[in-house]
């Protein structure tokens, strides 16, 4: 599994990686019916990923009528823009070994440092947010009961299966996972790239980008960048 510390600052990394979309999570959907809650949330969770990435990719021009539809569109939507943020924990959980690409001017105990200090605020992050989103969840038990889609249900599934297997993710990688760290210098060009102006600074992102053929580093690191 090759994971990047990408600078999103002049000295502020974020550690990124780019998988392929519509990967589900271990659950076999022919062992849903004979395995527990967990199980079937975990169904309920892939199925919405593949909904959320479908309708990230859809054109639609008009909004549906009722006020729930729209409601439960605009929830795949963000759904679809949560994906991205979490696919490096979800995957670190079964991943048998890493490499931690990381500028070349940037020492390599450092750039451990900083990796280890994500994952350690990830696994802090998502462990107290599954605490709220469970309690919301069971919070929208009745709300199911009413015809039309179940918004409140629908986010929530995705919330807790997420943040479950995000923190899961986020501790194997800190405790578990042994990690090769190998220098890069297309991400020490990428770190430069904040002394630049806005539109040098921008090209500058999408040449790195395209060096190490990730499309949607690019996105990620301008999303993430703090204004200079």
């Amino acid at each position: 599994m090759d994971v990047y510390l990408v600078a999103v600052g002049p000295d502020r990394f974020e550690c990124y990686y780019e998988a392929e979309e519509q990967e589900e999570t271990d659950e076999p959907a022919g062992a849903v019916a004979h395995q527990g809650f967990l199980a079937r949330m975990r169904a309920k969770f892939n199925e919405q990923l593949r909904d959320a990435e479908q309708a990230r990719h859809e054109q639609r021009v008009e909004e549906p009528a009722s006020f729930l539809a729209r409601m439960q569109q605009r929830a795949m939507r963000w759904i679809a823009e949560r994906i991205a943020e979490q696919r490096l924990l979800w995957h670190l959980r079964k991943a048998p070994a890493a490499t931690l690409y990381t500028p070349s001017d940037l020492p390599r105990d450092q750039a451990d440092t900083i990796m280890r200090a994500s994952l350690k605020r990830d696994a802090d992050s998502h462990r107290n947010r599954l605490v709220v989103h469970t309690l919301g969840l069971l919070i929208s038990i009745p709300v199911a009961l009413v015809p039309g889609p179940n918004v409140l249900g629908y986010l929530f599934t995705f919330t807790v299966v997420g943040h479950y297997l995000a923190w899961r993710g986020a501790v194997r990688g800190l405790h578990e996972i042994p990690w090769t760290i190998e220098p890069c210098p297309p991400l020490a060009d990428l770190r430069h790239a904040f002394s630049l102006d806005a539109s040098s600074r921008h090209q500058a992102i999408h040449a790195v980008a395209a060096r190490l053929r990730l499309p949607r580093m690019a996105t990620f690191v301008e999303q993430m960048s703090v204004p200079i």
